[in-house]
């Protein structure tokens, strides 16, 4: 059996980080190519991302840190806890953006008249919504977990982040998302992807952005 190398849950919460910010930074930039029509538009690109944000952010990534990270500082740092209930404010609100996002998406596809500018109005609002909540958690909450969380605090809370990478526990929620990650390398267009030309590679997106100097 495979033996999965156990890693810290910042490391883990990081590294999620940056595959969520690499989505939004590759969507930015082909908005902006279909804005100046000089790209048509990616359908299939713009359904494998909001998949990828719906599934990864809002039934994987967010869940761990409201059950388990959040808790764990808010007793160890009372100064934390107006940070981190907007924190997961903004969990339940990305969730019904993402939702909004792929109900205009549809209309857009169906080609409805003003069907891309609502689409269009509705996407960056809510990138720039993504990036701040992101800005947010690197800036406070992880500095402040470093400093206030104990061992004993960091042990059950890796444990839950190592979790989902264990085949222990039945399928693999992580291997799925990563292998959607690199579907939306492979459908985005060059620069950010590789538009359908190469073997897709994980790190294609990742090293095109660096979201905590945005």
């Amino acid at each position: 059996m495979q033996v999965i190398p156990r890693r810290s849950a910042l490391d883990i919460i990081r590294n999620e980080h940056r595959a969520i910010a690499a989505v939004l930074h590759c969507l930015s930039h082909i908005l902006e190519e279909v804005r100046g029509h000089s790209l048509e538009p990616p359908f299939d690109v713009f359904e494998l991302s909001l998949r990828y944000l719906s599934g990864f952010s809002d039934r994987f990534h967010h869940p761990k840190e409201d059950d388990f990270l959040f808790p764990a500082l808010a007793r160890r740092d009372p100064d934390s806890r107006e940070t981190i209930e907007t924190l997961q404010q903004q969990h339940e609100e990305g969730q019904r953006l993402t939702e909004e996002l792929q109900a205009h998406l549809e209309i857009w596809k169906e080609h409805h008249p003003g069907g891309f500018r609502a689409f269009d109005k509705a996407i960056a609002a809510f990138i720039d919504f993504q990036w701040a909540h992101l800005k947010l958690e690197e800036s406070t909450i992880m500095p402040a977990a470093r400093e206030h969380l104990t061992a004993e605090d960091w042990g059950a809370i890796d444990d839950a982040f190592n979790e989902n990478e264990d085949p222990l526990f039945g399928a693999n929620p992580k291997a799925a998302f990563d292998g959607l990650f690199r579907k939306i390398v492979a459908k985005a267009p060059a620069p950010w992807g590789l538009g359908d030309r190469e073997e897709p590679k994980r790190e294609t997106l990742l090293s095109r952005v660096t979201f905590w100097n945005k």
